[in-house]
């Protein structure tokens, strides 16, 4: 499978609020803005670029776009290590066959079931409101 989605970092979300989930397609490969102002600096309130485990990306400063669209992956794959994005941008009944499916790795099964858990409990009417 080709990689065909992309995951952006926070530093995508400060600058576009209006963003609906953080996977993207290549579409946000065209998108361009610098990190640091004319004079030098970052822009005001820019987010440091992270890996994927949330830590700062060493030797590497900040520069553009690019240092914030992390590495290609299928769509497929991008829910799964992303699933809060996936269920924001409609990625909710396949999460949940996914979560029960016999055959998925216990460690992934768990940790969807957690975010589906969050993700109900965080429903209008689910405090039994």
């Amino acid at each position: 499978m080709a990689a065909d989605a992309y995951d952006l970092d926070q530093e995508w979300q400060r600058r576009f609020p209006a963003m609906n989930g953080t996977i993207a397609c290549p579409c946000a490969l065209k998108v361009s803005w610098q990190c640091h102002e004319p004079g030098g600096g970052y822009v005001e309130g820019h987010l440091p670029a992270v890996n994927s485990t949330g830590e700062p990306k060493p030797s590497r400063r900040d520069f553009d776009a690019w240092c914030h669209i992390g590495a290609p992956g299928t769509h497929v794959a991008r829910v799964l290590m992303n699933p809060r994005s996936g269920l924001i941008q409609g990625a909710e009944e396949y999460l949940r066959y996914t979560a029960q499916r016999r055959g998925v790795d216990p460690v992934v099964a768990e940790r969807l079931q957690a975010v589906l858990k969050e993700w109900d409990a965080a429903k209008p009417g689910a405090s039994g409101e």
